[in-house]
Parts: structure tokens; sequence; C-alpha cells
């Protein structure tokens, strides 16, 4: 005899708060109009896309898409909307399934350099995403446990707002503006050879 649940991944989804209006998406494309994700910065991204892919099961897919991943609970689209849903919530109850089952965003999400975080909190103020916090732990070097600022990945939409407002340049996005990044360039412009101009 098999014991095996038969619940579906649409029940996983419409289990978790904010997953319940699964089913009342009647795909007609409100939310992707309004949407400036969509518009400005990812044009994959497509909440309806994301919604059929659960009301399938393909949960696999459903967790690899890119809409899964960003949609940062803005919600300009539920003004719009004519069910009255918040897309955003069906959207997070997804993405909180993905992280339970190991699966991480595919952003360069912001990073703590641990030695310079003095933890004043004014990254904690300024993230729209609560995503980051006060922590204390042991640091290398510091010999003792101290409180630094701590990024939830899962949380953070790579705006750069902490980057922004930290004073000691402790916080930031990879790849992004940096100190050393600045340093390195002037000295790489020191070390290049002086171009003498005749006439």
């Amino acid at each position: 005899m098999s014991h095996e649940s038969s619940e579906t991944f649409a029940d996983q989804v419409r289990a978790i708060p904010g997953g319940e209006h699964l089913e009342m998406c009647y795909s007609c494309g409100t939310c992707v109009s309004k949407c400036m994700i969509q518009h400005k910065f990812e044009p994959e991204y497509n909440p309806r896309r994301l919604i059929r892919k659960a009301m399938m099961g393909m949960k696999q897919e459903a967790f690899g898409d890119k809409t899964t991943w960003l949609c940062s609970a803005c919600d300009l689209c539920y003004s719009a909307c004519p069910q009255e849903i918040h897309i955003s919530g069906v959207l997070l109850a997804i993405r909180e399934l993905a992280i339970q089952a190991g699966y991480t965003t595919f952003l360069k999400t912001a990073v703590v350099d641990e030695l310079t975080c003095v933890a004043c909190g004014l990254c904690v103020e300024v993230c729209p995403y609560e995503a980051i916090t006060l922590v204390e732990k042991p640091v290398m070097f510091r010999g003792k446990a101290v409180t630094v600022a701590h990024v939830d990945p899962n949380r953070c939409m790579a705006c750069g707002l902490c980057a922004a407002s930290c004073r000691s340049a402790s916080i930031g996005l990879p790849d992004e503006f940096s100190n050393e990044a600045v340093i390195e360039n002037l000295w790489e412009w020191m070390r290049s050879p002086v171009v003498e101009v005749t006439e």
C-alpha cells in the first residue's frame, strides 16, 4: 500500500499565506503592464508564466524561473488587478518553497565587510526589503564577538541603497563601485607611461 502524499505543488503554494490566491489569476496581463521590473530591468519577468508553472506542477522550472526571485512586492500591480489579487503574495509563496528546497537567488546580493563594519544600523534603516539585520558574531582578527550587519540573500534585491548609505563603505554589491577599485584605478593611472606630446 502506498502512503505517498497526494499534495500537489499548487497545494503547497496555496498553503503559504499569500499563495491562496493562486487560482484566482485570469492571466489578463494587467500585472505585467504595470510592473517596473518587466519594463526596466528584466524582459523575461512574467508572473502569468510562473503561476501557470505552479498550476501545472512544474516545480523545478518554477524555482529556476527569474520571476520567482525578482518580485519586490512593491504592489504597483495590485491597484490595477481586476481580481484584486496581491500577485506578489503568490510569487513570494513560490519563492519561499524554493528557499525551503535549497534554491538560491541568481542576483548578486549585497555583502558585508565584517572587519570594517561599525554596526551603525544605517543600512538596516534604509533597506526597503528588511534584508539586513545587526547580529553579534565572532569576527576574525578582532578576537571577540562583535555586532555587524548581516544580509539575508533571500530577501535582498540588490538595489544598492545599503551601499549608498554606508559611511564606512562596509557593505555593497559585488562588482560595483568600491573604494578599493578607485584606489586600484588611480595606481594603474600612475603606473601608466607618460606620453609626450610633440608639435
